[in-house]
């Protein structure tokens, strides 16, 4: 990604959105990248931060445990992490670990001040952030009053590729449907099914399996916007949500991403090369009374179809 990809994502970003190409040049030249590899672990309780990390590409996990399976949050690209250290000048409080392998913008805190002082968008897109995570915080903390009082926690995240699993797609189709709805915006919804996945486990086992299953979420989210939500469903099915988007966008979008997957070598961790994944794709628009199921069952049959 050069120097003019970069300002641009970050224009679009949580943090510096709408805020001047001219500003954010100049703080490129005094921010470095990092490269993470998957589960690597950026931040951990207790540390000193004294930098705010942009999410170039990859996914990074928030937990409280370093072997918690329900992180408290997914992190995409052009979202931030280490901003609240910047404001209490105190140390990290939660685990960051990437999902998938990652490139993070590393930028000293001194100089996201200087942005904040001198652009107003700035300090409102920070605003909006710290609200966010304050919300967050109280919906984790309500999550965990009812744990102590009996209730089984949920797992929404699929242990082996890191993205949401259908239980967390199944529990919240209905709210992101009418949120659509209610605002008058399209929503479309990509189901993508590996066929040769049952032949990866039966000639390479588990492990090639798994990391098949593992390079096609970490392909999906390299691709996909900050607000695009990727899921696995089932062992070869996977899903995406693309808020605010029409069919022509979702083909778009479709075609990105078979592209990448089709170039995207899987490797064994010994390091042996896989035969790629063959993949077939079917588009559906949300609708008003749409479940899983029904969405599933559209976007099987435009599969077929195509």
């Amino acid at each position: 990604m050069n120097s003019t990809e970069i300002i641009s994502l970050l224009q679009g970003s949580p943090l510096f959105r709408k805020v001047k190409s001219s500003m954010l040049a100049s703080l490129l030249m005094k921010a470095t990248r990092v490269m993470l590899a998957p589960e690597q672990t950026l931040m951990t309780p207790g540390q000193q931060n004294d930098r705010i990390y942009i999410i170039l590409s990859g996914r990074l996990r928030v937990q409280v445990t370093v072997y918690d399976t329900n992180p408290l949050a997914l992190l995409g690209a052009g979202e931030c992490v280490g901003e609240m250290s910047m404001f209490d000048d105190d140390c990290a409080s939660s685990y960051i670990i990437a999902a998938t392998g990652c490139e993070l913008l590393s930028i000293p805190h001194a100089e996201v001040w200087a942005i904040l002082n001198e652009s107003l968008q700035a300090s409102h897109n920070m605003l909006n952030i710290l609200a966010n995570r304050v919300r967050s915080s109280n919906r984790v903390l309500a999550e965990n009053m009812e744990s102590m009082h009996g209730y089984q926690p949920l797992n929404y995240v699929d242990a082996i590729t890191g993205v949401y699993n259908r239980r967390w797609l199944s529990e919240n189709i209905v709210r992101l449907t009418q949120r659509h709805i209610r605002n008058n915006q399209q929503c479309a919804f990509i189901l993508l099914k590996a066929e040769n996945l049952k032949q990866f486990a039966a000639y390479f086992g588990s492990l090639g399996s798994d990391e098949a299953q593992r390079t096609i979420a970490q392909t999906m989210l390299r691709c996909l916007r900050p607000n695009d939500v990727a899921t696995h469903i089932s062992e070869d099915l996977f899903a995406i949500l693309l808020p605010q988007t029409e069919q022509e966008n979702a083909n778009i979008v479709t075609g990105r991403l078979l592209a990448e997957i089709s170039q995207t070598t899987i490797a064994t961790p010994s390091g042996d090369a896989l035969p790629p994944i063959t993949l077939s794709v079917g588009i559906s628009q949300l609708q008003p009374r749409d479940t899983l199921d029904s969405l599933i069952s559209r976007a099987t049959s435009a599969m077929c179809s195509a």
